[in-house]
């Protein structure tokens, strides 16, 4: 059964995780590893469900008028262009050698410009994947902008969806983009017409299901128990 939307942000909802992986051997217990790898499963999980509701709530500019994009005969409105699509319909035109596709292409009919988005659940990467995905986001840009119609222009965005600070948005990506090209959850829910409040809400639902279910499957594992009991005493039931 395919799980829907919101089971992506649920421990529960996730298969169980590896009992014979790096968390294992981190804590020196297979049970408590499986459980730890299957809430960081959860937490990559999560970053996929922000991309999807996005796809699914913002208005996405339909495949018939996509060309009109690059010939300029694209009327006013704002959409965006999902990666899946981008693959499909964008890159092959732009001739890129490799597929190195943005989340979204955000497409301003009113301003005449497309951001090439790459969206963030996190604010902190290490230099490697942050210049990494810059170069994309700069090739994919540089594609864009040999292939509109004037007036037409692309510039990159990156957007940490839960920080508010520009400044701090850069640092998260190690100094590798400039404050104008760094955009706050706030401002692409603005861009896009959706609520982020609902968003955020959707999320704490979330959590009053993970830490209970967390802590369940935490005290049955015997080596925990047995910590806790050192802890605590003997008043663990």
């Amino acid at each position: 059964m395919k799980k829907s939307e919101f089971d992506k942000l649920l421990i529960s909802k996730s298969k169980k995780g590896r009992s014979d992986g790096a968390y294992s051997r981190l804590f020196g217990d297979d049970e408590l590893g499986a459980l730890i790898s299957r809430v960081h499963a959860t937490s990559i999980s999560a970053g996929t469900y922000l991309e999807n509701l996005i796809s699914n709530t913002a208005p996405q500019l339909g495949q018939a008028d996509i060309p009109k994009l690059f010939n300029g005969t694209l009327g006013e409105g704002l959409w965006i262009i999902s990666k899946k699509q981008l693959k499909e319909r964008v890159t092959p035109y732009l001739n890129l050698k490799k597929n190195m596709e943005p989340d979204f292409l955000i497409v301003d009919g009113f301003e005449k410009q497309c951001f090439v988005l790459e969206l963030k659940d996190g604010d902190n990467f290490d230099t490697k994947k942050a210049q990494g995905e810059v170069n994309n986001l700069d090739k994919y840009s540089s594609a864009m902008n040999n292939k509109l119609a004037y007036p037409w222009t692309a510039k990159i965005k990156v957007c940490m969806f839960n920080q508010e600070n520009h400044k701090k948005i850069c640092e998260g990506f190690k100094g590798w983009i400039k404050e104008e090209d760094a955009m706050t959850g706030n401002e692409l829910c603005k861009l896009l017409g959706l609520n982020k409040t609902e968003i955020i809400k959707q999320r704490e639902q979330a959590c009053s299901q993970n830490f209970p279910f967390f802590l369940e499957e935490l005290v049955k594992i015997d080596l925990v128990r047995e910590g806790l009991k050192k802890l605590i005493g003997d008043d663990l039931n």
